[in-house]
């Protein structure tokens, strides 16, 4: 395979991934913003700013609308639900080749359905459109193409995205405090709840929540799972290459990063995990960018 049309797909993966959960999030604290006092209006706004890394500029009260043209509309930022989408398209553009010709369709009507504008009143409908049509893309994904190496580039790029946003997500999160409605927040933002509820019949509790996120084997958002995942796709792509486990273990600098990373999450203790959080997810996020940088060497510029 060329190494732009892996690069391509690589990134198409990793943007449709990004839009489906910048809108989950921003659908799920949008809504309780809307709900809450105006006076804590502002600050909510801020939190939900700083999971995407964005800081508010001085003397700036962002509000429902600000992150609306910021987060959901804006085409030319590649962190907006708008903006992701219409990124994917322009690398399918470039992969037409190795994509069946169903999910460049449907890649190139959702770029072309996206509004130019939104209001909060009809926000809801936007998020749950952009949802649906990334749910789409990904089931023709799966649904249509072989499984080979431009579909193991696609998995790569969604799960490295998931396990960024993920922990963005729980890394915003306020560990301190455990009541029923900030954990059922969080497990929502990370549309865990319901997944949740099935496996602890019912019981909300602060510390299962984090414990499911971040180690549940089975639940396909959480960071463990991912990681597996990806340590799966990686060791495919490697076989392909003639780059499997010899003797001395793997020479793949990328499955060195997953496989120390889903290591250190599956044989520590959850308190050890949270006893400094911040740092734990932040070392997270630099293993995604390190783990991109890895797979650019060896397979996007690999002559760089």
């Amino acid at each position: 395979m060329l190494s732009r049309i892996a690069d391509a797909m690589f990134w198409i993966g990793r943007y449709v991934e990004r839009a489906d959960q910048t809108a989950r999030i921003l659908d799920v604290n949008l809504q309780a913003v809307t709900q809450e006092p105006a006076s804590l209006v502002t600050g909510r706004c801020r939190q939900v700013l700083g999971i995407f890394g964005i800081e508010a500029e001085e003397g700036e009260e962002p509000g429902v609308q600000r992150l609306l043209d910021l987060l959901a509309v804006d085409r030319g930022n590649p962190s907006a639900v708008a903006g992701a989408l219409q990124t994917a398209r322009e690398n399918a553009r470039g992969a037409r080749e190795v994509l069946s010709t169903e999910v460049w369709e449907s890649l190139n009507t959702t770029s072309h359905g996206v509004p130019r504008a939104l209001r909060p009143s009809r926000m809801h409908g936007y998020f749950q459109w952009a949802k649906d049509r990334c749910a789409v893309v990904n089931g023709l994904v799966d649904a249509s193409m072989t499984r080979d190496e431009a579909w193991l580039f696609w998995q790569l790029g969604s799960t490295i995205e998931r396990i960024d946003m993920i922990s963005r997500i729980l890394q915003s999160h306020d560990l301190e405090d455990t009541s029923d409605a900030n954990t059922v927040m969080l497990l929502r933002t990370c549309s865990a709840h319901e997944a949740y509820i099935r496996s602890y019949r019912g019981q909300v509790d602060a510390a299962d929540a984090i414990s499911f996120l971040l180690l549940d084997t089975f639940f396909p958002r959480s960071i463990a799972h991912c990681l597996a995942q990806l340590d799966q796709a990686l060791d495919a792509l490697a076989k392909v290459h003639g780059h499997a486990f010899d003797r001395f273990g793997t020479q793949d600098p990328a499955r060195r990063l997953a496989g120390r990373a889903l290591a250190s999450l599956r044989y520590r203790t959850l308190e050890d995990i949270t006893a400094d959080f911040d740092e734990e997810m932040e070392h997270i996020q630099m293993v995604t960018g390190a783990l991109t940088r890895a797979l650019d060497t060896a397979y996007f510029r690999p002559m760089a």
